[in-house]
């Protein structure tokens, strides 16, 4: 039974710390700043709660970092300045964007560091839970720490995806493509059927089949071949009426319709429906009609 400290009670903690809790791990602590959660991040994971982390990660073989991106370097040099860390201990942070090399204060005592990030969204408690099983986990750090961190994942339900230490910030900007930005897709859907006057609700129940469908044809056979609608097709009629139709009733989505567009244009390419003078015919219309440009687009 190893002995775990949580850094930070988030969503992201608070997920963590209760299923590896659940999982026979002892939680010695947990740490927050914010006096107001105290009681209850103690109360939901039935453990010492701190004000001051390396009280809580002396005691731990493993201290999981899950405090804001933009706090993890500080709050681990705080530890490290206050003899927090020990040689031979495990310290894991569970940020996306940024790798292991942020936890420098914690090797240098001594400890191992790694990143172990969930690719998955943390709403609350329970829907995090919810979510765990199955959920892919991109891990970097140091070798001697991965069956740490292997032992970590397996007790949490999910899967190892090694990444190198390099790409991290490359493999959070595909995170927040498939993730956030797929939000922000829909927003621009809805605020469009919004300016038809067809209420949110409606709209949002219209719009889910095809967007539910699309990814289970995406899942199934992957995005190229999943890929329909006028540009698959080479139709550049429709996709210039769309572009003239955003551009006199919503100007402030088309750079999004443009840009998503040229993209749409090198996928239908590699999946083969479309030629070149199709897609150079589509690409004129995206482009309001120029033909200058880079030349790239049937060589990417």
């Amino acid at each position: 039974m190893k002995r775990i400290a949580v850094i930070g009670a988030g969503n992201v903690g608070k997920v963590l710390g209760l299923a590896l809790s659940r999982q026979g791990y002892s939680l010695v602590g947990v740490v927050t700043r914010r006096t107001e959660t105290l009681a209850a991040a103690g109360e939901l994971l039935q453990c010492p709660v701190y004000e001051e982390p390396h009280l809580a990660s002396r005691e731990a073989e493993i201290v999981l970092m899950t405090t804001p991106d933009g706090m993890i370097a500080e709050v681990c040099r705080k530890v490290a300045d206050n003899s927090g860390f020990y040689p031979g201990q495990v310290v894991v942070h569970c940020s996306g964007v940024h790798n292991s090399g942020i936890l420098q204060a914690a090797r240098e005592a001594g400890a191992l560091v790694l990143s172990m990030h969930p690719l998955q969204t943390f709403p609350g408690t329970e829907a995090g839970l919810r979510g765990l099983p199955g959920t892919f986990f991109a891990v970097e750090g140091d070798r001697e720490a991965l069956p740490v961190a292997e032992e970590l994942v397996s007790a949490l339900g999910g899967k190892i995806m090694s990444i190198p230490t390099e790409m991290k910030t490359l493999y959070h900007a595909a995170a927040c493509i498939a993730c956030n930005y797929l939000a922000t897709l829909l927003d621009g859907a809805l605020r469009l059927y919004q300016h038809m006057d067809v209420p949110g609700e409606e709209a949002m129940e219209a719009l889910y089949p095809l967007v539910s469908m699309t990814l289970e044809n995406i899942k199934e056979v992957g995005p190229e071949q999943a890929l329909t609608g006028p540009i698959a097709r080479g139709d550049a009629a429709t996709v210039q009426s769309h572009v003239a139709e955003l551009s006199r009733s919503f100007p402030s989505l088309l750079p999004l319709y443009r840009t998503l567009g040229q993209e749409t244009v090198r996928l239908a390419l590699r999946k083969g429906t479309l030629d070149a003078e199709q897609a150079e015919k589509i690409y004129q219309c995206l482009e309001g009609g120029s033909t200058e440009h880079d030349g790239s687009l049937f060589h990417r």
